[in-house]
């Protein structure tokens, strides 16, 4: 279950993470959905970007254009957890939403790591709850994700922005997660 959010609300969640800078990169949406956030992240990075944007749903994905300003987005009907993902050396791969689903969190995060260049962050919107539901089966609290990173060999888990949330009054947040 994700809330309806408004792309100026998206924008506000990831922009401390995303300076605009000149050199066009590469990133991954994994679990995309219908875009928001890969439109965010293709306003946000600088031009010449390319977003690979992957989703189980093919109509969801249908709805993110192949342009957006001056980043290219490449659709992928495919599930990030069992299947390959189709870039690697990538600056960034943005989980909004979807790493809660993933029951094997940190089997998903080492096999992640392997697509990101040595500089590359991972970029993740979450509920900020420990307690499972039906819509965020395996949720990650802020200190939940910390430790799973910081296991992972990650030196750097920063909390960005937060939100309320309509669901069960817990609070969206996101953060930036880098090796130094």
């Amino acid at each position: 279950y994700s809330c309806p959010m408004e792309h100026s609300d998206a924008v506000d969640m990831l922009r401390k993470a995303l300076m605009a800078g000149s050199t066009p990169q590469r990133w991954a949406d994994l679990g995309c959905g219908t875009g928001t956030f890969t439109r965010v992240l293709a306003e946000l990075l600088p031009q010449g970007t390319t977003i690979a944007a992957m989703d189980r749903d093919a109509k969801a994905l249908k709805q993110i254009p192949e342009e957006f300003g001056a980043t290219r987005i490449e659709k992928y009907v495919s599930d990030f957890v069992r299947d390959d993902i189709p870039a690697s050396a990538l600056d960034g791969i943005l989980l909004a939403n979807a790493l809660h689903f993933v029951k094997d969190q940190t089997d998903l995060i080492r096999k992640l790591i392997g697509h990101l260049s040595p500089s590359g962050v991972f970029l993740l919107v979450e509920y900020d709850m420990d307690t499972p539901s039906p819509w965020v089966p395996h949720p990650l609290s802020f200190t939940t994700l910390s430790e799973l990173f910081h296991s992972a060999g990650f030196a750097s888990v920063t909390r960005l922005a937060t939100r309320p949330s309509v669901f069960r009054r817990s609070q969206l947040y996101s953060a930036l997660v880098a090796r130094e």
